[in-house]
């Protein structure tokens, strides 16, 4: 007969668990019907011992239990020779677990107890029925999901998503409350239709992704988005909770589910065509951009800013003057070093450039014809379907070898220019669009509006190269700058053609 002694230094064991019926048992509650237990027992609890996993899964292998592996490492180092818990399947759901405790028990003399019984893990008996036991939380754990995944198809076929969750920012309108009981107390919480847009939110949304797509900074958008709100939580934008909002199928009214996108119940903040713009966009600032660069602060500098008129580079700046001078910035080539202009001088006149051109009827006309632009979506969907189709067929060749080869890649490189076109035509749009809210612009408007954004707008508006100059003494000399119509998918020239 194994040893019956009472235990010396017991140690507790919580987790946190969510009933079928959606009742919620708090850890806290359990370790309190845990030390009445031990009291009607005798069992004597260390009070270093006491281990509460935290809504933590039992059921799944690879979640991790902190607490547990915590609890494992004290019965191996024989600080405590017995363990309570609140109930059985609160310790072990999986047959796995419990040959792992058993494992590392053997010949310890620990024993386990719960409302249902005491067990000795080194008596053979007692390991019998907690096998059984384990066995069946498993299989009640798989019935369960079963259940769930079922119910979740069935939502899925409606386009729902699950239930309960945190509301996501620009949908949740309120139409309700509800009684909820926090730490003892009744109080009233909120009930969102979460498949309403809020028209306090969702706009901002929808112009943060038209800013990003038309060229603005994200770092800029953040901090036109910190102007406007919070996040549903009243913290800050930052970057990357920007950019998991963006990129959510639920901004566009889908549901994604092992890899593919359904149609959901609720309309999408995005068109389906912006959001893969910006998913692309995302996508492509990660492989040109692995971190995030200075915020900016002149007009003309950098990437996307003016251009030296011998080797094409992107201008720099960097101050300049003397001991008995006053000191100013200048736009400079690094590269060649062969030009170099006032940066207060040239922004004044690029500015004023670009305000006489947002304030002309030939840029409106402009604009107004781009208004009405077919859907996109389709088209770009079903080239790059024929793409990968081809792509598929000459990795495949030895196995079709009727393919033409030739013809294969002269189509593929085809379809790429088509994809090409089909992506800058979005581009020109989100331009378009960014450039609507500045037409009209005053110049104390302008002055007032966020660097970045005055930059995005000039780089829409135009291609910037620096010439040397050979005026001598005060002024400014228009000769030695020229300012071209130009796209931001195909820089100037240094030529300026």
């Amino acid at each position: 007969m194994w040893n019956q002694r009472l235990p010396q230094k017991a140690g507790i064991y919580c987790r946190l668990s969510y009933a079928p019926d959606g009742s919620l048992e708090k850890v806290e509650r359990q370790e309190a019907d845990c030390r009445s237990l031990a009291d009607r027992l005798g069992w004597s609890v260390s009070e270093a011992h006491v281990f509460p996993d935290n809504s933590r899964s039992a059921w799944q292998r690879n979640r991790s239990r902190p607490q547990w592996d915590r609890m494992l490492k004290s019965i191996e180092a024989g600080e405590i020779d017995g363990v309570i818990v609140y109930h059985g399947d609160r310790l072990i759901r999986q047959p796995f677990d419990l040959e792992t405790l058993i494992g590392i028990s053997e010949s310890r003399g620990m024993r386990i107890a719960s409302p249902s019984g005491t067990r000795d893990l080194d008596s053979p008996d007692d390991r019998f029925i907690l096998r059984i036991e384990a066995a069946q939380a498993c299989r009640e754990s798989d019935n369960i999901s079963r259940r769930v995944r079922r119910a979740l198809g069935a939502r899925l076929e409606q386009g729902l998503t699950q239930t309960g969750g945190h509301r996501s920012f620009g949908y949740g309108v309120q139409t309700g409350t509800r009684t909820k009981v926090v730490d003892g107390v009744e109080v009233q919480v909120p009930v969102y239709d979460m498949g309403q847009q809020r028209p306090d939110e969702a706009p901002i949304l929808y112009e943060a992704g038209e800013r990003l797509l038309a060229g603005q900074p994200q770092a800029g958008v953040i901090r036109w988005m910190n102007t406007r709100c919070t996040t549903t939580e009243g913290n800050p934008w930052v970057a990357k909770t920007l950019r998991n909002l963006i990129l959510a199928p639920r901004a566009a009214g889908l549901i994604e589910r092992d890899g593919v996108l359904y149609k959901a119940a609720w309309d999408g903040i995005f068109p389906r065509e912006m959001w893969e713009s910006l998913r692309r966009y995302y996508k492509a600032s990660a492989e040109l951009r692995p971190h995030p660069g200075r915020e900016r602060r002149y007009l003309l500098s950098g990437v996307g800013g003016a251009q030296c008129c011998f080797d094409g580079s992107w201008l720099a700046t960097k101050p300049t003057g003397g001991r008995n001078r006053k000191s100013s910035r200048i736009y400079y080539c690094d590269t060649c070093r062969g030009v170099g202009r006032n940066v207060a001088h040239t922004d004044a006149y690029v500015s004023g450039r670009a305000i006489r051109l947002l304030n002309s009827p030939e840029l409106l006309a402009e604009l107004s014809s781009q208004a009405e632009s077919p859907d996109l979506t389709a088209e770009l969907t079903g080239l790059e379907r024929r793409r990968d189709t081809v792509r598929q067929q000459i990795e495949s060749l030895a196995d079709n070898p009727e393919i033409d080869t030739a013809l294969a890649l002269v189509g593929l490189a085809s379809l790429e220019k088509k994809i090409k076109s089909v992506r800058d035509r979005l581009g020109t749009r989100a331009e378009h669009r960014f450039l609507g809210r500045m037409v009209g612009i005053t110049p104390e408007q302008w002055e007032a509006t966020p660097i970045d954004v005055r930059a995005t707008t000039v780089r829409i508006l135009f291609g910037v190269v620096l010439l040397p100059t050979k005026r001598r003494g005060p002024g400014f000399d228009t000769d030695a700058i020229r300012v071209v119509r130009a796209r931001t998918d195909t820089p100037p020239s240094p030529t300026g053609k």
